[in-house]
């Protein structure tokens, strides 16, 4: 064929090409009819076209004449073989005798031993590598420089193909971005526009990554999923990162969680330097924008919806805080009694009839101070609140710095006496109470004092005081994390009675005085023992098992203060007067 000839078939088939380019969008098609064309346009027996990725390694994309099986698999790093050194260089390479190319490596279930003479031509994007086209002869052959010109156009062609085709592909991507994140977006707005709640928005965030989510509070606490059906991570407690706790920082952070362990993202969510509470999402393997987005979505959302609750929260709180105080006013009448169960009835609460009061107090400084903080206080009082609540439908519960207050109503029953199973079963509740409490506050303990039940609302500060007076008793007799009733003070209630301080002092040096001058100044806590024995009810076994003392030693302590007291230990007059005489001296030193 004439050198015009040839150069008029060429110029027809880059037109040819030119204009299937434009008219298809499928670039895989594209390919095809450039290997198709380009094998009998050069008279080859084979075309291949390898793309570069991000391994480094070209990798065979489309081919007419090999083994089509091995596209996307068969692959060359660059500078491996004629085509990865042609890739590497960005040089074309004619090669007439593939058998007598050092450069050339034989690559298994892909290259053919009848294929001789090799074209290769390297495809770019200005300066960017692409990939590599060639093209093989069985015979050999001495590609001369018109070809390759002619391989290197239908390389530029293959060039563009590629870049619009993965232009369309960005463009694709960022649209399917937009379309998902306004979606995200008109999703969490309606849920937050509707009240929603949180429950409803973890549920959402779970079906828009395919993965479970929780909510978790400052001190790593699983919070409740009112309002959502979901299921959760089913982690009751996370340890927090304490950069995430101390910093206003935003920035999700990637732990490890769980049983069996498994990667966990945590979001926190923060209304201005406070963080609300830290949203915990089970990783996923994709890294879509969208998923990210729906967890930055999700989180602004539920700090909105946690700022509302606590508003509402606080609002509420202060309601019941001043009809607790009002209610346990001492000077509260009749009619202003009538006026507070009135107001307790529109809030939900039933203070009127027959009730009982509740004390819970800390016993110690790790009980107290997770009563102060503002985070535990709140978790410690929706515990109560919620198992108060279920158990008696309108009691009021209110937390203070110092104490938890239970207002429990127990039925219509006028001037019934409150019956002893009534008392038990409310003692029962009180020790189920306090091992919730244990759970969550696992350092400290708290006890719960109960008063006699109230017939009346103006009843109730005197209701208040016995529950106290029975806490103070008992933590004075040792009976911290118990449980104790004024009722069941027995006798010592008649010390509550005693208006005359001093008539009380006089009944303790009476009775303890020459053993308080004696301890005055000596290291053997002849008091502390005989405050032991008292509320170990004279089992000496028991006393010293509670003093870490050997009962010989105990043995020894008792000769001691039987001297001293010019008393036996063995008269049960005697045990008794001490035993009133201890507890007077437990309410005169307050």
């Amino acid at each position: 064929m004439a050198p015009d000839d040839t150069s008029l078939r060429e110029l027809l088939f880059l037109q040819r090409l030119s204009k299937a380019a434009a008219s298809t969008v499928e670039p895989d098609a594209l390919l095809d009819l450039i290997i198709h064309e380009t094998t009998g346009a050069m008279q080859v027996e084979v075309c291949s076209i390898y793309l570069y990725d991000a391994e480094d390694e070209i990798v065979l994309t489309a081919t007419n004449g090999l083994d089509t099986g091995n596209i996307g698999k068969a692959r060359m790093r660059l500078g491996e073989g004629i085509s990865g050194w042609v890739a590497a260089n960005q040089q074309p390479l004619v090669v007439p005798d593939v058998t007598k190319e050092p450069r050339f490596q034989f690559l298994r279930g892909v290259d053919q031993k009848r294929l001789t003479a090799m074209l290769s031509v390297p495809i770019l994007a200005g300066e960017r590598l692409i990939g590599v086209v060639n093209v093989q002869s069985e015979d050999r052959r001495d590609f001369n420089r018109a070809d390759v010109d002619f391989l290197g156009a239908i390389a530029g062609q293959v060039a563009g193909i590629i870049e619009r085709s993965q232009m369309q592909r960005r463009l694709e991507a960022q649209l399917d971005e937009i379309r998902g994140s306004q979606a995200i977006h008109e999703r969490f707005t309606t849920l937050a526009l509707n009240g929603a709640g949180p429950g409803a928005i973890l549920e959402a965030l779970t079906a828009l990554r395919s993965a479970r989510v929780d909510l978790f509070d400052p001190s790593g606490f699983r919070l409740e999923r009112a309002g959502g059906r979901a299921q959760g991570l089913g982690i009751s407690r996370l340890d927090l990162p304490t950069t995430m706790l101390h910093s206003s920082d935003n920035d999700p952070v990637d732990v490890t969680a769980g049983r069996p362990p498994r990667p966990i993202t945590l979001t926190p969510i923060r209304a201005g330097d406070d963080l609300l509470a830290v949203l915990a999402a089970e990783a996923v393997q994709i890294d879509h924008p969208n998923l990210r987005r729906a967890l930055e979505h999700g989180a602004t959302v539920l700090a909105l919806e946690l700022v509302r609750e606590r508003t509402a929260a606080e609002v509420e709180r202060r309601l019941r805080g001043d009809l607790l105080e009002e209610l346990l006013n001492h000077g509260l009448g009749p009619q202003e009694a009538g006026r507070l169960a009135v107001q307790a009835e529109r809030l939900g609460y039933r203070v009127s009839g027959r009730s009982w009061v509740l004390v819970v107090e800390p016993d110690d400084e790790a009980a107290a101070t997770a009563l102060e903080a503002r985070g535990s206080q709140d978790r410690l009082h929706g515990i109560v609140s919620d198992l108060t609540t279920r158990r008696f439908p309108g009691s009021l519960v209110v937390t203070r710095p110092a104490s938890l207050v239970l207002l429990i109503p127990v039925g219509e029953e006028g001037d019934v006496p409150a019956s002893a199973a009534e008392l038990r079963a409310l003692e029962g509740f009180g020790e189920m109470l306090l091992k919730a409490l244990k759970r969550t506050v696992q350092q400290g303990t708290f006890s719960l004092g109960i008063g006699n039940a109230t017939q009346e609302v103006h009843d109730l500060p005197r209701a208040h005081d016995e529950a106290r007076q029975s806490l103070r008793l008992a933590k004075r007799g040792g009976a911290a994390g118990r449980v104790s009733s004024y009722r069941n003070l027995g006798a010592f209630r008649l010390l509550l009675e005693v208006q005359n301080p001093q008539a009380l002092r006089r009944f303790i040096d009476e009775t303890l005085g020459p053993l308080l001058l004696y301890q005055e100044g000596r290291r053997t806590p002849l008091v502390e023992t005989l405050e032991h024995l008292s509320a170990e009810h004279w089992n000496r076994r028991a006393a010293a098992r509670a003093l870490h003392l050997h009962v010989n030693s105990l043995s020894y302590r008792v000769q001691r203060i039987e001297a001293l007291l010019g008393v036996s230990l063995e008269d049960a007059e005697t045990r008794v007067a001490l035993s009133i005489a201890l507890r007077a001296r437990s309410l005169v030193s307050d």
